[in-house]
């Protein structure tokens, strides 16, 4: 893995915003100066410890303004710019991408939790993948529709305008794909946007800018805000109040989520929001065991859980469900070294596990954990190991209905085993939570795997494949407590336009008789 001073540079425009110090916010395609800054350390690390990586300028509410000024103005000229244009814009920032993954991957996991794997995946196969599939949607997306006549002689046209400056908050946890995904697809239909960056990974949310804008991007089209986490509250209310800002989309917990679209409710604003959730895994007794397994510790352990289509429940059928903890057990001890976490040692380090985000959140799981084990679960894969933020992989079996971990989402590698006897049973068991974003069912009667994705609500369901499968090409969103909206493809670009209807004829008076 290569350092972040040791990437090639030659592609990149003569501003280069991830090596000034403090990291800048960005307005009008330029460092915009604000009064004040933050430091970013890592908060897996125990506060003795702890490190400052680097420091961050942050606005103010009146910065924020000035940024959403900025993105006002630039609108018209970005809006009138053909689908072609915006095109070949992502498709070039695609290219940037791709020869910047050592650089980019080693930020990531300087500043964030991500393994090498993560972060490589990330960058080397998501986000060139949803910037390509972006690129060619515009498009299709955009197109008019021309309505039959009703007889009376009148073109009825149905058009899809941008909304107008877009904000975009993304999370630390798939920082990259995140970040970009806030603000692609609004720009893409020409929208302005601002990305208001996470406090816990404001250099990698940069990135994002720093490529587009080396692709060709003009200036005040994507303006970047990083946030003191003390301001956070009164910035993104500025943001969201301010008269230019039409939409808001945002990603990141249920709790969050209910705050802004209560904000952007009192300023009748629309939101899209991509919040928490709870995968589960219905193995049904003809199930292909080995694939269900794989599926079960990949999509349960990638990124430690922390990944909110992630596997928290197996649903699995009880005349199966031994032969799949055996199964699945052998799987795991195979590839024990894989399935161990540990302190990321540099760079270099090639392992899978890290520590969780942070010591709260090893807290938080110890808790669900212990609360199972104290009414009767039992650990039937891997060995319990809470140490901070460093928490070991196991998956529960015995786990019943009045346990927390049977409905509340983990956002870390402890995975439930839940037992059927019934598909009805399955389903009440799939849909018992409160989230709906992501779900599997393993099965080799594919009718029958079809017959239950209809009845599991969720946004995404997966037959044969584990649930963290974000396919760019598929809309992409939750259902109940995880959300509303879609990213993704051309229904993702349509999300972040407003349709408009218009009439041409040739023009006859209308009778006053209806008056």
């Amino acid at each position: 893995m290569g350092s972040l001073n040791d990437a090639s540079s030659s592609a990149k425009g003569a501003a280069d915003f991830l090596r000034s110090d403090p990291l800048p916010c960005i307005v009008d395609n330029a460092p915009f100066k604000t009064s004040k800054t933050y430091p970013v350390y890592r908060i897996d690390v125990p506060a003795s410890q702890r490190e400052v990586l680097h420091n961050v300028a942050c606005c103010s509410p009146d910065d924020a303004r000035k940024a959403c000024d900025a993105a006002a103005a630039a609108l018209p000229a970005w809006k009138a710019t053909s689908p072609q244009t915006r095109r070949d814009i992502l498709l070039k920032a695609r290219d940037l991408i791709q020869q910047r993954v050592p650089e980019y991957a080693g930020m990531t996991m300087q500043e964030t939790c991500l393994s090498r794997g993560m972060a490589g995946f990330e960058l080397a196969v998501l986000a060139p993948g949803h910037l390509g599939e972006c690129a060619s949607s515009i498009a299709a997306a955009l197109k008019a529709e021309i309505l039959p006549s009703s007889g009376d002689g009148s073109t009825k046209i149905i058009k899809r305008e941008p909304y107008g400056v877009v904000v975009g908050i993304a999370p630390w946890n798939a920082p990259f794909v995140l970040a970009l995904r806030s603000i692609m697809y609004a720009i893409a239909a020409g929208n302005t946007a601002i990305l208001k960056t996470s406090e816990f990974a404001p250099r990698v949310h940069l990135s994002v800018a720093q490529t587009l804008i080396d692709a060709g991007l003009p200036k005040g089209v994507l303006n970047v805000v990083h946030v003191d986490p003390q301001d956070a509250a009164e910035v993104t209310e500025a943001l969201i109040a301010h008269p230019a800002v039409r939409k808001i989309n945002f990603t990141g917990s249920t709790r969050v989520g209910k705050i802004i679209a209560a904000t952007a409710a009192k300023h009748l604003k629309p939101v899209v929001l991509e919040l928490g959730g709870k995968a589960p895994v219905v193995v049904l007794e003809d199930a292909d065991l080995e694939l269900a397994a794989n599926g079960i510790l990949f999509g349960g352990y990638l990124n430690s859980n922390q990944i909110c289509m992630a596997v928290n429940n197996i649903v699995v059928h009880k005349s199966i469900a031994a032969k799949l903890q055996e199964t699945t057990k052998a799987m795991f001890e195979q590839n024990r070294a894989t399935f161990t976490a540990k302190h990321a040692q540099g760079m270099e380090d090639p392992h899978a596990l890290r520590s969780l985000f942070s010591h709260a959140s090893g807290e938080r799981l110890k808790g669900l954990y212990d609360d199972a084990v104290s009414q009767g679960a039992e650990v039937v894969v891997g060995q319990a190991g809470f140490e901070g933020a460093l928490v070991q992989p196991i998956i529960l079996g015995g786990v019943k209905q009045n346990m927390k971990i049977y409905t509340e989402e983990t956002f870390g590698p402890v995975l439930s085993m839940i037992t059927f006897e019934s598909i009805d049973e399955a389903v009440e068991i799939a849909n018992s939570s409160a989230f709906g974003l992501a779900a599997s069912v393993y099965t080799k009667n594919q009718m029958r795997g079809l017959e239950i994705a209809d009845r599991i609500e969720a946004g995404q369901v997966h037959i044969n494949a584990q649930p963290v499968h974000d396919d760019p090409s598929m809309p992409h969103g939750g259902w109940k407590h995880s959300g509303y909206g879609r990213f993704n493809g051309p229904e993702g670009i349509k999300e972040f336009t407003q349709t408009k209807g218009i009439t041409l004829q040739e023009g006859h008076p209308t009778p006053f008789t209806f008056v």
